[in-house]
């Protein structure tokens, strides 16, 4: 899952202008969207993201930081989620992907793994937990 998560990452933040690169760290906050797959694999996935990522890719997107946090969470989860059903998809495993969900902030989440991604200096996180 990790490899799918990533390349789906890249090409979210490539789509947007920007470079995205992988970190460590563990110091996770901001709000949560979840998503579920189900299929060839089963995962919950949680798309952690500060504010501040949220106003850049905002801005990026409406050249505004006026927007609805929860829609905008829900909507990049869904984004980066979606495209790693494609990646997924050609390497010939398949799965659904459910509604994204709007947790809040970011509270202890029980998780298997978790991935760290750093763009213009604004960390954003990806936690999964199989089922």
């Amino acid at each position: 899952m990790n490899g799918i998560l990533k390349k789906a990452c890249e090409n979210f933040a490539k789509s947007l202008g920007l470079e995205v690169k992988e970190c460590n760290d563990s110091n996770i906050k901001g709000y949560v969207s979840k998503i579920s797959i189900s299929g060839d694999m089963n995962y919950d996935i949680f798309l952690v993201l500060p504010k501040e990522k949220l106003d850049m890719i905002s801005e990026i997107f409406f050249e505004s930081t006026e927007y609805d946090l929860e829609d905008l969470a829900k909507e990049i989860a869904n984004l980066i989620v979606g495209n790693s059903k494609i990646v997924a998809g050609d390497k010939n495993i398949n799965f659904d992907i459910s509604t994204p969900e709007f947790l809040g902030e970011y509270k202890e989440i029980p998780h298997d793994e978790e991935l760290c991604f750093e763009s213009r200096g604004v960390k954003f996180y990806i936690l999964y937990k199989e089922k």
